[in-house]
């Protein structure tokens, strides 16, 4: 069976991001900018590589297509984007225990779901204008928490209050420079939203 050409880095380039950002994910309260690349290239890098990897497929199993359902998926996506970025989660004493990998696997299996949406192996959604609106309508989210943060006049995550910064920059910089990684990291599922709703590819005939 011929693989298409763009799979194997594909796949590769998905398995790296996600081992990077694993690092990153190690101390969380070292910079806020950093902690945030890492959550942002398991949910917004890392899943649109791991699934172009897959191969098309006409039909999928009933699990499958559970799993891939666009509410159940957006839902997710949607609300751990705002779960997360509520300041009173964010406490000092359970932030070592749950900001790392059990985040960190939750930001994954979110932005898979989410971004399957999309992809030609997994795209359930047939219109494209459909596609283009879910993109636009669960990042919206994710843009809106970038923008606070990076125009908030004060600190919001009180563990960040009392902590030299990796990068020895005040905790306030290093906050808005965690709201330009998370607003850069979510330009490309804008692009792709804008993309589909303007009708620039194909609908999926798997679906109406």
């Amino acid at each position: 069976m011929k693989v298409d050409a763009w799979r194997v880095p594909a796949v590769f380039a998905g398995v790296l991001v996600v081992a990077l950002a694993a690092v990153g994910l190690h101390d969380p309260l070292a910079s806020m900018a950093s902690y945030t690349a890492a959550l942002m290239a398991l949910n917004q890098l890392a899943p649109p590589l791991l699934l172009l990897a897959l191969p098309h497929r006409r039909s999928q199993a009933a699990l499958v297509d559970l799993l891939l359902d666009p509410w159940a998926a957006t839902l997710l996506f949607v609300g751990l984007s705002v779960a997360i970025s509520l300041p009173g989660v964010f406490d000092r004493s359970v932030v070592n225990a749950l900001y790392t990998a059990p985040l960190g696997l939750l930001e994954l299996l979110s932005g898979v779901l989410f971004w399957a949406q999309f992809m030609p192996a997994t795209r359930s959604i047939g219109s494209n204008w459909k596609a283009g609106a879910v993109a636009w309508v669960g990042g919206m989210p994710m843009t809106v928490v970038a923008l606070v943060w990076m125009l908030s006049p004060r600190v919001l995550y009180t563990p960040y209050l009392d902590v030299i910064c990796r990068w020895d920059v005040p905790p306030l910089v290093d906050q808005r420079w965690a709201g330009l990684v998370m607003f850069a990291a979510g330009m490309p599922l804008q692009v792709v939203g804008a993309w589909l709703i303007l009708n620039l590819g194909r609908n999926d005939p798997r679906s109406s």
